[in-house]
């Protein structure tokens, strides 16, 4: 049994729209979250339904998105099924569409740190505050200086370390 065209275009329209729904959410989150921020809240105490609101708003948006993109796909898949067999650019359109969305998480993620090798300002951080010191600061990346300072409680440097010449414990 062959599985119909409307069929085939859900899931064509609908795995892509889970990642572009999710990544669309994700904006729209962080835009809402980024007003009620500045126009309203601050740096205040926020109330409470806020914390239960914004969540719920998020899931609100990914479902509608998403079923949106599922519901086109039915649309799309209904109208060609007097057409014989599967257009292959619409595959390709498909895998693409997938594929995006998550190499753009990717490449986001190895720039802020998450994954990839870690930031010398994150190795210099982690190597004071393992070694007991307050904080930790490095000079401008333009000023050619690759060393790691650590400071006491008091705000003084207390440590000056060249950057290549500790190691992280694990």
């Amino acid at each position: 049994m062959i599985m119909r065209k409307r069929y085939i275009y859900t899931i064509l329209l609908g795995v892509p729209g889970f990642f572009i729904s999710l990544t669309i959410s994700f904006i729209i989150f962080g835009m809402v979250t980024g007003l009620l921020w500045l126009y309203f809240f601050g740096d205040n105490p926020w109330p409470q339904t806020t914390e239960k609101t914004l969540p719920l708003f998020f899931a609100l948006m990914f479902f509608l998105l998403w079923i949106a993109f599922i519901t086109v796909g039915y649309i799309v898949g209904k109208n060609l099924e007097q057409d014989p067999g599967v257009n292959k650019k619409h595959i390709v359109i498909s895998l693409i569409f997938t594929i995006t969305p998550l190499l753009l998480i990717v490449i986001h993620q190895l720039r802020v740190g998450n994954i990839g090798p870690r930031s010398d300002t994150l190795v210099c951080s982690d190597f004071c505050s393992q070694n007991g010191y307050s904080a930790s600061g490095m000079p401008p990346i333009k000023s050619g200086q690759e060393v790691c300072s650590c400071y006491d409680e008091f705000g003084n440097e207390a440590l000056k370390v060249p950057i290549n010449d500790f190691v992280l414990s694990k």
